[in-house]
């Protein structure tokens, strides 16, 4: 399942490099308005100006738009030759070689680095460190004193940061990799181990089923019929504790295997299941179940509805329970809703540190296999728990 989301992760990912990139040029353009403020050599400041509000215009729509609008590489390639682009104006109407804007050249490497991509953070380098020789060799200021050796200078401050930033951008690109992999395995070891622990409990279910409930069944038919021999009170105890015996029995196997999941859905055994915890905690219930396929990660969703509702069962005191089954937006959300005591957010840590691991273990298993959980609660307030899987 995790490996299913990666183009998805990924994507992601690369929309929060552009986020970031997008930010950073705002304060990068700050720099370049108060620099310009300073003496530099053959100036001109209205073409200057002009150039850095049309800037400020481009960095002003890249911002909204990597936050309205799905984030390409295409684009991030694009954005990066338009702030090269940009800079060497900008660059070239403050000064040339000597201008202060010159320093914005060594934001673009550092900003490329963001994407993972060392390839890219190299050309961009080369690239970058191209576009401030040339507007620098462009500039009348090049015939000044030392010219020659500050331009060179500078190119070489350049070139080396951007190979810093391709270093270090490979780097942390095998490093992601690498969590990725690790993510991959834990998510197939954490299959592996569902789906074990679900071979156990419905071969321990099958059991109990086939042997010691029906060895019960047939104790209480055998008590029913000496019964109607022999009125003695003992028997009628005996029936009694077997009718019992019975029943918790059928709980066991429900609770080790539903076969309602199995063979009717997660609705049907989310409705069974809600509804014997209801008869437990003494709750009114409120369902609402509109989801009618079958989803490959049922049983996890299902043992996570059952830890939430024993919760509400022990912990919360609660007169109503709502639980909701929907899909939307590509996401299939399992909620669990009570009125209950509540409890600080807090507690869930400290809960976790005295052992009690139910609700963390399902985080976990959640998270794993690429979905999410979350709590919100306050003393006196209730309990939401809202679970999102993968549709």
């Amino acid at each position: 399942m995790l490996s299913a989301l990666r183009p998805a992760s990924s994507r992601e990912a690369a929309a929060e490099a552009e986020r970031l990139v997008a930010w950073l040029r705002l304060p990068a353009i700050a720099l370049l308005a108060l620099g310009q403020g300073l003496p530099h050599p053959n100036r001109h400041d209205t073409a200057f100006l002009i150039a850095l509000v049309v800037f400020s215009a481009w960095s002003a729509a890249m911002l909204a738009w990597v936050y309205l609008r799905p984030v390409s590489e295409r684009l991030a390639l694009l954005a990066t030759a338009v702030d090269i682009a940009a800079i060497s104006v900008l660059a070239l109407l403050s000064g040339g070689a000597f201008s202060h804007a010159r320093l914005a050249f060594f934001l673009v490497p550092v900003a490329v680095a963001f994407r993972f991509r060392a390839s890219v953070t190299a050309a961009a380098a080369i690239v970058t460190t191209s576009a401030y020789v040339i507007q620098a060799v462009a500039h009348p200021a090049r015939n000044a004193p030392q010219a020659g050796r500050f331009i060179a200078t500078q190119a070489g401050f350049i070139a080396w940061v951007g190979l810093a930033c391709a270093l270090l951008s490979l780097l942390l690109g095998r490093r992601t990799e690498e969590v990725s992999r690790l993510a991959d395995e834990r998510s197939r070891l954490l299959a592996d181990a569902l789906e074990a622990e679900q071979r156990e409990r419905r071969s321990l279910a099958e059991s109990l089923h086939d042997h010691a409930l029906q060895n019960l069944l047939s104790a209480r038919h055998e008590l029913q019929e000496a019964a109607e021999w022999n009125e003695h009170p003992a028997i009628a105890r005996a029936d009694t504790a077997v009718a019992e015996t019975v029943e918790r029995l059928r709980d066991a196997v429900f609770e080790l295997h539903p076969y309602v999941l199995e063979e009717a859905g997660l609705p049907a055994a989310l409705r069974s299941a809600a509804q014997q915890a209801a008869a437990r905690g003494n709750f009114v219930l409120e369902l609402d179940l509109r989801y009618n396929r079958r989803h490959p990660r049922e049983p996890l969703l299902f043992s996570a509805a059952r830890e939430l509702l024993s919760n509400v069962v022990e912990h919360a005191d609660a007169s109503r329970v709502t639980v909701t089954l929907v899909e939307g937006a590509g996401e299939l959300e399992l909620a669990v809703e009570d009125d209950g005591r509540g409890f600080p957010p807090e507690r869930l840590d400290e809960r976790l540190a005295e052992g009690h691991v139910g609700l963390a273990s399902q985080r976990v298993r959640l998270e794993a296999a690429g979905g999410s959980l979350r709590v919100i609660s306050a003393p006196g307030a209730g309990t939401l728990v809202a679970i999102r899987v993968p549709a």
